[in-house]
């Protein structure tokens, strides 16, 4: 298990690393890559495009949302890496995790009222359904 891919969304509230997955990259030495899909039809469009990709990847010295991420899994001593790309979010994760060649895909899932799950679908919903890599949900 040498590759790991914990997608996650900007607007997470990620105050420390998935304990699992630094629990399984620890054990088998596995490298973990941060994965965020930015997807422009869901940016309201008053926002621009440009201004949105360039705030995501500012540097560290500017807090930015990736850089933290990474420096949790890099200060618990694990490689870990980053990737941002354009795309409906569920698809570009199955997409990233098939032709990545990734053993494992840790998700957590957001509390969400079943009536809201079922007319909106959910992101982790989807990949867990569709994907062919094993993945580990966690709440």
């Amino acid at each position: 298990m040498k590759k790991i891919l914990i997608p996650v969304e900007n607007q997470q509230s990620i105050d420390e690393p998935l304990e699992i997955a630094v629990e399984i990259a620890k054990k088998f030495g596995s490298a973990i890559t941060i994965f965020h899909a930015v997807d422009f039809h869901k940016i309201p469009n008053e926002v621009k495009y440009g201004a949105y990709i360039e705030k995501i990847y500012e540097t560290a010295n500017k807090n930015n949302f990736m850089d933290k991420v990474v420096k949790l899994y890099e200060n618990e001593g694990i490689e870990t890496n980053f990737k941002v790309i354009e795309g409906d979010a569920a698809s570009e994760i199955i997409d990233e995790a098939e032709k990545g060649e990734y053993d494992l895909v840790i998700m957590e899932t957001h509390s969400m009222k079943e009536n809201k799950r079922f007319l909106l679908g959910s992101v982790t919903n989807k990949v867990v359904h569709h994907i062919k890599v094993p993945i580990l949900v966690v709440k």
